[in-house]
């Protein structure tokens, strides 16, 4: 998240494994989630069939992880992340994207640097085939006024190359088999979200639920068969204050701090249909590597459910909102 008046983070040092409370042995794989705490902040991996948590990064004093993603092969990991701007000075979360080693014994590699003090990479995702990363950008069009466009965009690995793929789209997300894109459109004037789905170099985009269908939504993702489209959302204001006022001074709509449910729309059209019931801050959802459960991050721990809603199970009591991945 890109929070107003972030200050620098105070970060507990080390990287020994810690014991987790035993859990479904049925699960296996690596869950990788960025801890969130107040004077911590550190990207982990969760060992399943180990169950034990290892930090592979400790954020260092004053830095800031705003979003990360794995490969699909688990060997690396996409960060936007914003390295401390100095003793005593301010973090406003202006974030570059980088790539880290998932072997925790690296330090983060800079793949595409800021060219202006407000600009902003967040909500990195890749490929299946591990060929391109997908991001949200915002560019700077005016410093002193805070105007700025925002596109959601891809980065050929192999060669570079940058495609802009739509403008104001956020929380890109591929399916399985790589033909398909979701991500949430952002109406620059009333602010409302839309979930949409497009080819994945972004032609033929689709609105499948119209921004009028919720207050918000957030964190798409496809199922494992491509059928429905998983999504957070707020079915009704429970603030007073909007959302949009919570984040960095720069409106970059990155998360929000309402409680939210998870939700499936198919992906060829139809009524979205509610899959929980408690609300939670922050959710995020990844699908286990064999397509029949998926886990949710929030500011209240990770969780597992099946893909119908039920059989919701509490994995981990440490908040990690808004990233998570889950790889074999």
């Amino acid at each position: 998240m890109l929070w107003l008046g972030l200050v620098g983070l105070v970060v507990a040092c080390g990287g020994a494994e810690t014991a987790v409370p035993a859990q479904n042995e049925s699960f296996n794989g690596n869950l990788y989630f960025v801890l969130q705490e107040p004077r911590r902040q550190a990207l982990m991996r969760y060992d399943m069939a180990a169950n034990s948590v290892t930090p592979l990064f400790e954020v260092p004093v004053n830095a800031w992880l705003s979003h990360m993603a794995t490969s699909p092969d688990g060997s690396q990991i996409a960060m936007t992340y914003a390295p401390s701007p100095g003793e005593n000075e301010i973090q406003f979360g202006y974030s570059s994207l980088y790539l880290l080693l998932a072997d925790g014994r690296s330090q983060p590699r800079l793949l595409m640097e800021r060219t202006a003090e407000q600009e902003v990479f967040f909500n990195p995702t890749w490929s299946p085939d591990g060929a391109w990363l997908y991001y949200s950008h915002v560019t700077p069009l005016d410093e002193a006024t805070f105007t700025f466009v925002m596109h959601l965009e891809r980065l050929e690995l192999a060669t570079g190359t940058v495609e802009v793929l739509a403008e104001n789209g956020i929380w890109p997300r591929v399916s399985p088999d790589g033909r398909f894109l979701t991500y949430v459109d952002i109406d620059r004037d009333s602010l409302a979200a839309a979930l949409v789905v497009a080819e994945a170099d972004g032609r033929n985009p689709t609105v499948l639920v119209p921004r009028s269908r919720f207050v918000t939504l957030d964190s798409p993702f496809f199922s494992a068969d491509g059928a429905w489209l998983y999504f957070s959302a707020v079915a009704e204001q429970t603030s007073s204050a909007t959302w949009w006022e919570r984040l960095l001074g720069i409106e970059v709509a990155a998360a929000h701090n309402l409680p939210s449910t998870w939700w499936r729309v198919p992906v060829s059209g139809g009524e979205p249909e509610p899959l929980t019931t408690e609300a939670r801050v922050g959710q995020y959802g990844a699908l286990s590597p064999d397509g029949r459960s998926f886990a949710f991050s929030s500011q209240s721990g990770i969780f597992v459910m099946q893909p119908d809603g039920s059989e919701v199970q509490l994995l981990l009591e440490q908040a990690a909102s808004d990233s998570l991945s889950w790889t074999p």
